[in-house]
C-alpha cells in the first residue's frame, strides 16, 4: 500500500528564512532600478532551447527547465552564473551566486547589502561564501560582460575565456 504525502511531512521555513526572504523581495526593486540601464536579452527560452546541445544557452535553457524557473529581464546573466559556476537553487547557493561577482570587483549596493545579510544570518555557510568569493577573485574580470552574444558558444568555451584554462 502506498502512503500519501501529508502537509506534515513540508518543513516550515525558519524564522530567519522567512526574514531572509522578505530582504531579497524588498531589495528586489532596488535591484531592479540600478539595472535599468541594461537591456533585455532578445533571446527567448524558445531560442535557448533551439540551440545546439553543449552551448551556453542549451545549457541555460536545461538549467531553466529543470528548476522550474523563466529567464529575469535584465538580470539574464545570474541564471547564467548558475550554469558556468555550477551553482544551483538553494539558498546556499543563490547566496554564494553573490559573492562570485563581488570577488570579481563588483561592489554594488544590493552585493554589499546582500552579502551582508547572507554573512549574518547564515554564518554556517561562511567557508562556502569565501570560497565563491576567491573564485571571482581567481577569475577574469567577467562581471560586466554581456553575455547574450556568447550563448552559442560552447559552455566549456565561455568557462575558458572566465578562468583562461
Amino acid at each position: 500500500m502506498y502512503s500519501t504525502p501529508t502537509t506534515a511531512h513540508i518543513q516550515k521555513p525558519s524564522i530567519r528564512e522567512t526574514v531572509a526572504m522578505i530582504i531579497v523581495n524588498a531589495m528586489k526593486p532596488v535591484y531592479f532600478a540600478l539595472r535599468s540601464h541594461r537591456k533585455t536579452w532578445r533571446t527567448t527560452q524558445t531560442d535557448l532551447a533551439a540551440m545546439p546541445e553543449g552551448t551556453l544557452g542549451r545549457d541555460l535553457s536545461v538549467f531553466l527547465q529543470n528548476n522550474g524557473l523563466t529567464l529575469m529581464p535584465k538580470a539574464e546573466f545570474h541564471d547564467v552564473y548558475h550554469v558556468l559556476f555550477g551553482f544551483g537553487t538553494t539558498m546556499r547557493e543563490e547566496t554564494c551566486i553573490q559573492f562570485l561577482p563581488m570577488g570579481n570587483g563588483r561592489y554594488s549596493i544590493p552585493h554589499i547589502i546582500t552579502n551582508a545579510v547572507s554573512l549574518v544570518f547564515y554564518p554556517e555557510h561562511w567557508g562556502d561564501y569565501y570560497k565563491a568569493y576567491h573564485m571571482g577573485r581567481r577569475a577574469n574580470t567577467f562581471h560586466d560582460w554581456d553575455f547574450e552574444p556568447m550563448l552559442c558558444l560552447k559552455t566549456t568555451v565561455v568557462r575558458k575565456l572566465i578562468f583562461g584554462e
